[in-house]
């Protein structure tokens, strides 16, 4: 991982005390609300974020965590993938609607739990398992009007115990050049609400009483390898 890469030159973004509902991004960006439901059905071959499981399940070897608490699951390809390579730890997917109705349909390993991450804030799984997990976050803020609220719940979970959070999101500044429509908004995927350049992300995170641990970009497939994807580790912040 990296060090925090210089600001980028498009200007500054908005501080964690930017107005409410603009989650740290610039004055002008438009985002789509609403924004269309994300079913998880690619059949292209391409593995999108191939890089963020194998981080987030080296991150639990180095905590001696065997759980992992995947929020915003999809359809849970590559948790599979872990469950293959870890088949004795635990899993934990979390979304709501078709895609996790085709978890629990296709699946024979994990705990699957329906929750809209718009508003949902109960218990994802037991107090045990939050206390021996690593969570991931992976492509899934950016589909939310709300962010706010996962991140919420995702703090509550590392409280509770949870190691920590991985999270990963597009790079805006890494897709678009300034000057560009898309980079201003809306994004040219239907079902994102924003896509934040790396210096508004985490302060949203900031924002949100997390602690940026660790920054990177990494591979947005497995196709072109291009990093236009930020990952970042977090904990809570506890004071």
């Amino acid at each position: 991982m990296t060090a925090f890469p210089a600001q980028p030159p498009y200007g500054p973004a908005q501080t964690p005390e930017a107005p409410p509902n603009t989650h740290c991004l610039p004055a002008g960006y438009v985002q789509r609300i609403p924004p269309d439901y994300f079913v998880d059905e690619d059949e292209d071959g391409i593995v999108w974020q191939p890089d963020v499981y194998p981080y987030a399940a080296a991150v639990a070897l180095k905590h001696g965590r065997d759980t992992i608490i995947d929020i915003g699951c999809g359809r849970a390809e590559k948790l599979a993938g872990l469950a293959r390579q870890y088949p004795q730890w635990r899993f934990v997917g979390v979304d709501y609607g078709a895609n996790i109705q085709w978890c629990r349909q296709r699946w024979q390993f994990g705990q699957w739990v329906e929750a809209d991450l718009e508003k949902d804030l109960r218990p994802v799984t037991d107090r045990d398992a939050i206390r021996r997990s690593v969570i991931i976050c992976s492509d899934v803020l950016e589909h939310l009007v709300h962010p706010d609220i996962a991140a919420a719940a995702i703090r509550t979970l590392l409280l509770d115990g949870a190691a920590k959070a991985v999270f990963s999101t597009p790079a805006r500044e890494r897709k678009v050049l300034p000057g560009q429509a898309e980079f201003n908004g809306p994004p040219d995927n239907p079902t994102h609400v924003r896509e934040w350049a790396s210096d508004e992300f985490r302060a949203f995170l900031r924002s949100s009483h997390l602690v940026i641990e660790e920054f990177s970009y990494t591979r947005r497939n497995d196709a072109d390898g291009a990093p236009t994807t930020q990952l970042v580790l977090a904990d809570a912040r506890r004071s």
